[in-house]
């Protein structure tokens, strides 16, 4: 009961401090009266959502407490402590601006160790929820109940189910959205802004193309819808098939009823397969790639029998590395990776060199490609400092909080590094493109070496203002009371206007008097895409922490069952987590890639291990 209490109290705690309550404390006893009297004034949660918490904390406890699930070890209540941790850390600096005010006073310490405690009872609970639901899953197959989607188990059936339901959004953000880095590729290709490499050669080929085409026809409009068409058809080929995929490598009927809903329902697929962007075409790619892996994890001599597949797989690496910039480092890792689970085949040579000569012929002539594009086009290369957004950003905060601590001589070589005078100024908690676009051009390979020692010795100085800084920028990733989703939405407004969140729209791309009777059902849809994360349950299908915690847990989980080959399928995703870490801004357009990859290794750690994995894992 004392378990199920801690849990149901924990979600609901105010972290901020609370005031004395009355009488003053003189005793051991009135400590103990105060420590409950702030605690119960710190709980911000009505009766009857009280109430059913408790009784969900109490079916949990009996359930799974005391009935740990066989091989059950310390990384269990390891990875459940790291998330309680952080859902902690994330809460403070989320609510209280920074994790200092977790031990301000005696109480506050108390406070955070209730917290602590209840939050990791209850991942702890729901870990082996998991772990039980996916097991029993393994043994029941399809059940009856969901039978008839037999029926539909087809690629062309999936195709149109997956279109109906895509259509009327498809119809409504007619003719496509053009997001604000598809407008400056188009600024760059038609020579009114800077060709510079921040945004990849390939799109603003692409999309410059299709604006110069668009404007040569006289139908910028019917130019950019038959591209939207084109990669949405593109994007539910690739959803189906992974349907198709999931059946046959045996997954539960509720997994892949729970990913067609996903698929055809939430606006994290068919919200950004209307969207004319650099993450859309990276997206579709990335998707097939994961559904490719998981193929060969388990049916490797069957994938490497012939070409087919192996091709399809360069396609992928080939159109990941143009369409963005870390598309080729993680092409490079996922091969590298793929020859070494190679090893129990060393005497299929051939099978092995349709892979590696797939592999390596995608990448080339993606370099190659993207060498010509810039020659062509004379785009110049830019120093990406975007992987830098972090320590950057820890630097502006101390700036900010203790610029008259700071000695001339660090100063000096900050400014070397970044414009000092402007980081203070330009600092923002979650946002770092005020703070990175200070970088100067001319920073030589000394100075950030240079700047790298100052950011330690600051580091040793501030550690609380350099979490804060990180938990600022990051903490959605972790943080499941954190869910903004973000959908490049489509208005009647110039690109600077504030209309919608998230809808910076230059209409003077598009033939706007075309689209003024679509405004109206534009704007309910783009209320649906903001408000869908408000959604009972569903509205967790657009929170980035909820898909990171779910992918560390199911990684955890595969380890215990001996399902190794499982981390392949993960590794993209696992990549794209790094990615959103040391981004400027973590928001859902970084995290598509992690997100679009949860069903497909939810489907691969439900489905039944087959025997070829297991003598190959």
């Amino acid at each position: 009961m004392g378990c199920a209490v801690m849990m149901a109290a924990a979600p609901w705690l105010n972290l901020a401090p609370a005031s004395k309550a009355r009488p003053d404390a003189e005793d051991i006893f009135g400590y103990l009266y105060q420590l409950i009297a702030r605690t119960f004034a710190s709980l911000e949660v009505d009766r009857l959502a009280a109430a059913l918490t408790l009784a969900a904390c109490l079916w949990l406890c009996r359930r799974f407490l005391f009935q740990k699930p066989a091989g059950t070890g310390v990384g269990e209540y390891g990875l459940c402590a790291f998330f309680s941790l952080m859902t902690l850390l994330c809460t403070a600096v989320r609510t209280q601006d920074t994790v200092a005010v977790l031990w301000e006073n005696a109480f506050q310490v108390c406070k955070a160790g209730l917290f602590f405690a209840g939050m990791y009872l209850i991942f702890l609970m729901l870990l082996r929820a998991l772990r039980k639901g996916l097991e029993k899953g393994r043994r029941a197959g399809l059940p009856s109940s969901l039978s008839g989607l037999r029926g539909y188990d087809t690629f062309w059936r999936l195709f149109l189910v997956i279109s109906a339901a895509w259509l009327p959004q498809i119809l409504i953000r007619y003719p496509g959205v053009l997001m604000w880095d598809s407008y400056m590729q188009i600024k760059q290709f038609m020579g009114e802004a800077q060709r510079i490499s921040s945004h990849p050669p390939f799109g603003t080929l692409v999309y410059g193309s299709l604006a110069w085409l668009g404007e040569a026809m006289g139908q910028r409009n019917l130019v950019y819808f038959v591209f939207t068409l084109l990669q949405c058809a593109a994007y539910i080929a690739v959803l189906s098939y992974t349907l198709c995929v999931m059946r046959r490598m045996g997954t539960p009927g509720w997994a892949r009823l729970t990913a067609l809903a996903l698929y055809a329902l939430s606006p994290c697929y068919a919200g950004w397969a209307t969207v004319i962007a650099k993450d859309t075409m990276f997206q579709i790619p990335f998707l097939l790639m994961v559904t490719l892996l998981w193929e060969f994890a388990w049916e490797r001599e069957g994938f490497l029998e012939n070409w087919r597949k192996p091709a399809l797989l360069g396609l992928c690496f080939w159109v990941m590395a143009l369409s963005r910039h870390n598309g080729l480092p993680l092409a490079v890792a996922v091969l590298a990776v793929m020859l070494l689970m190679l090893r129990p085949l060393r005497k299929r040579l051939r099978a092995a060199a349709r892979l590696v000569v797939c592999g390596a012929m995608s990448l080339a002539l993606a370099v190659g490609v993207e060498a010509a594009i810039s020659a062509a086009l004379d785009i110049r290369d830019r120093y990406m400092q975007d992987v830098l957004s972090l320590p950057f950003q820890q630097t502006a905060r101390v700036v900010k909080l203790h610029g008259e601590e700071i000695p001339p001589e660090e100063r000096e070589i900050i400014d070397r590094v970044l414009d000092y005078d402007s980081l203070a100024e330009g600092y923002n908690d979650w946002y770092a493109d005020n703070v990175k676009d200070t970088y100067r051009q001319t920073a030589t390979v000394e100075d950030r070496a240079a700047y790298w020692r100052v950011w330690w010795r600051q580091g040793c100085r501030w550690p609380v203002e350099y979490l804060d800084a990180a938990l600022h920028m990051n903490g959605v990733l972790f943080d499941l009371r954190d869910n903004e989703p973000m959908y490049i939405s489509f208005s009647d407004m110039e690109l600077h206007n504030y209309v919608y969140p998230w809808s910076f729209n230059d209409m003077t791309m598009y033939d706007r008097e075309a689209l003024v009777s679509l405004n109206s059902l534009q704007r309910a849809l783009t209320e649906w895409y903001m408000d869908f994360d408000k959604l009972p349950l569903i509205g967790l299908a657009a929170s980035m922490s909820f898909h990171v915690l779910l992918m560390l847990a199911l990684l955890y989980l595969s380890i215990k069952d001996g399902r190794r080959e499982c981390w392949l399928i993960w590794l993209p995703a696992l990549a794209t987590l790094l990615v959103c870490l040391f981004s400027p801004v973590v928001y859902l357009r970084y995290a598509l890639p992690l997100i679009g990859s949860v069903p497909v290794g939810l489907a691969a750690c439900a489905a039944a291990r087959p025997a070829q994995a297991r003598e190959c894992g």
